[in-house]
């Protein structure tokens, strides 16, 4: 940590810095919210004028206002499709030489058990979802000193060699310097917002900060916690929590890497294809009311009666039983039943083309949602590959955001693997024990070879 320096006007800058960020893209996160609300099932949810999301709730107390989700299994079904495409990372040597190679194939199995110690797959799953759902996500490798085995012990302090450390981050955690920035690299400045407990900030930096209850999007509401605002800037990085410097140093890398589902043309952040559904979900889940509230006008019909003829209070809290007995004042007319009609066809018209434009904006096909279709295997076939074709740049994304986790973990094994660590690689009841330093990382040009797309 450096010293020497204005504290107060450090934190001071840093935290306003963060805050004119967040500021900048408040309409995104409430799309985000609205996104993740639409996908739980909480679809009555609009954007307020007020920039909050709120439930409208009912105009009339009569009207039927249930939820048909068809967002989350839709979802789901790209979540599948996402893990089924398999890859794995290769590392190109730097020359034909044979020991060029050597060192390749030990890099990637370098990246394999590491991969496979930090649970990647899990990792890959989570990144995913919140790509999936918000359009972005991120991840973060980072290399900790408070990892791996233990080498010694000073002063009763185990000392470790040091370990990667991959952390999935939600784009609610992430802002960037500048909305419209297409690509991430060096120069772009990142700051990194998260809840975390108080002690274990103490455990961390070894400064105390007083706690209180901190709200996130992704977390919900943490108490006795502080918002840890991690800033990458030209260079240098700075650690604010509680109004306090927890960390002033400087980093080499951007340890950030993005996955989109889709991307935006002029802004950093992709778009989830639940932003384009919404519209079509709140028209699916309209016709699907109306035509609830018309089949029980059918099925109890709707009574007409003159004033004073009948006990309106009677019949509003019993209805017609089958059997009951009305009694209506003399010199009136009978009470009757207005005439109505069946359910109009364009309603179910209507209900079957919103479950197809579902299945065209989302990229699942009529399989998906389970529709009894009488076809041959070869339009089976085709059905799956236009599948496979519209999740196609997500798929690409999730690629290369691996290959780039992957050449930042050999960047990091390279700067600072300097002694001999045991590694082990397991596959299945094969295990094979192999050690390795920096001198044995040679390349880190590192390319995805797939195996199931």
């Amino acid at each position: 940590m450096k010293q020497g320096t204005d504290n107060s006007s450090i934190v001071k800058e840093v935290t306003d810095d963060f805050l004119y960020r967040k500021d900048a893209r408040r309409f995104l996160e409430l799309q985000w919210q609205l996104n993740i609300d639409f996908l739980n099932g909480r679809q009555n949810n609009h954007i307020t004028n007020t920039e909050s999301v709120a439930n409208l709730g009912r105009r009339f107390w009569w009207q039927e206002n249930q939820v048909f989700n068809h967002i989350s299994p839709l979802i789901e079904s790209r979540l599948v499709r996402l893990a089924e495409s398999e890859t794995r990372v290769v590392v190109v040597p730097t020359s034909s030489d044979e020991k060029d190679r050597e060192k390749a194939e030990k890099c990637e199995k370098i990246l394999r058990a590491t991969f496979k110690r930090l649970d990647m797959q899990s990792l890959a799953d989570q990144a995913n979802m919140w790509a999936e759902i918000t359009g972005t996500a991120f991840y973060k490798v980072v290399w900790t000193a408070d990892g791996g085995k233990v080498i010694g012990n000073i002063d009763g302090k185990d000392i470790k060699e040091g370990d990667v450390q991959i952390i999935v981050a939600s784009p609610f955690e992430v802002y960037i310097d500048n909305l419209a920035r297409r690509e991430m690299n060096n120069n772009t400045s990142i700051i990194h917002a998260k809840a975390m407990p108080v002690d274990l900030i103490q455990r961390t930096w070894g400064v105390t900060v007083a706690g209180r209850d901190v709200e996130s999007a992704n977390q919900g509401v943490m108490k006795n916690a502080e918002l840890v605002i991690e800033r990458y800037k030209n260079g240098e990085l700075l650690i604010v929590a509680g109004e306090k410097l927890l960390y002033h140093g400087v980093y080499d890398v951007l340890p950030f890497v993005r996955q989109t589902a889709e991307s935006v043309p002029g802004n950093f952040y992709g778009t989830s294809v639940i932003e384009r559904v919404i519209p079509v979900q709140r028209a699916y889940n309209s016709v699907k009311n109306r035509k609830a509230e018309f089949l029980k006008r059918l099925a109890c019909g709707v009574l007409a009666i003159e004033d004073g003829s009948v006990d309106v209070e009677a019949l509003e809290n019993d209805g017609l039983a089958p059997g009951t007995i009305l009694t209506f004042r003399a010199g009136t007319r009978a009470p009757s039943f207005l005439d109505s009609t069946t359910v109009p066809t364009s309603l179910e018209a209507e209900e079957e083309r919103l479950l197809s434009e579902f299945c065209s904006i989302t990229g699942g096909s009529d399989l998906v949602r389970g529709a009894r279709m009488n076809i041959s295997g070869v339009a089976l076939n085709i059905l799956v590959e236009q599948d496979r074709l519209r999740i196609r740049r997500s798929i690409r994304s999730l690629q290369n955001a691996h290959v780039k986790v992957a050449t930042k973990v050999l960047n990091l094994f390279k700067k600072h693997a300097k002694n001999e660590r045991l590694e082990k690689l397991s596959n299945g009841k094969n295990v094979e024990i192999f050690t390795f330093s920096s001198d044995d990382i040679s390349s880190d040009q590192v390319e995805i070879e797939v195996t199931n797309e």
